[in-house]
């Protein structure tokens, strides 16, 4: 299987949304959110994001960040300093920003306290450049309870389920297939909308295409897949 990025109808709004945010003017609201649920291709679209893009910094929030850790890791990645201070730290990163193209990729973002949101809003108010948090659905409903955060997010991008379309383009670039219309639905449903498991699903067929001598998957191809990837646990039962 080919590693082939697909650049969907979700990651081309995606890109859009932070080609705008990019664009906005310095005093002006600039915080961008993209969510989903995980195996929806968020991150592979952010880190794929920040290769394509010098100014793109990504970054991945851990479940026990402190606002320190957090400033530090930010400062780290700017500009390879990591402050003692958490005051000093913030105000590198806003200096570092204030100056540059660059912008913030947040990843994991739905593990982040209020409290450290709240320092990510400080930075873009004080420099300007935009942030974009990226988490699963309740990031949003906590971004939107807090209005003052609510206010600055100007573009929100979410990832929903794997589309038809999107299985039959990831058959062709990355394993050379030609998926039905039908046989692409049935992919969708096996997969329960995740890319993470197509992507299984996919190496199962490359097998079958290779054992088989076939290029094209049919319905009944995909209908004879198993509709759980893993082995569910069997009760035991033991005799006297």
């Amino acid at each position: 299987m080919k590693n082939v990025f697909i650049e969907t109808s979700r990651v081309m709004a995606f890109w859009d949304a932070v080609s705008f945010v990019s664009d906005i003017e310095k005093g002006q609201p600039g915080l961008m959110l993209a969510w989903g649920y995980a195996g929806r291709g968020k991150s592979e679209c952010a880190t794929t994001y920040a290769t394509r893009n010098e100014n793109a910094v990504y970054i991945r929030a851990y479940e026990d960040w402190t606002p320190m850790t957090m400033l530090s890791t930010i400062c780290e990645k700017l500009n390879g300093m990591r402050p003692g201070r958490m005051d000093l730290a913030k105000r590198v990163i806003i200096e570092e920003l204030d100056n540059s193209e660059k912008l913030l990729l947040i990843d994991e973002a739905d593990r982040l306290s209020v409290k450290l949101i709240e320092h990510l809003r400080d930075i873009h108010d004080e420099s300007g450049r935009p942030i974009v948090l990226i988490g699963e659905p309740s990031i949003y409903a906590q971004i939107k309870s807090r209005t003052r955060i609510w206010r600055r997010i100007t573009r929100a991008v979410e990832f929903g389920p794997l589309l038809d379309e999107d299985v039959i383009m990831f058959g062709a670039k990355n394993c050379g297939l030609k998926i039905l219309p039908e046989a692409a639905r049935i992919l969708v449903n096996k997969s329960k909308g995740s890319f993470g498991f197509l992507v299984h699903y996919m190496a199962i067929l490359e097998g079958i295409s290779k054992a088989n001598n076939i290029k094209e998957i049919s319905p009944d191809i995909a209908k004879d897949l198993p509709d759980d990837l893993l082995a569910k646990p069997k009760a035991e039962r033991f005799y006297k």
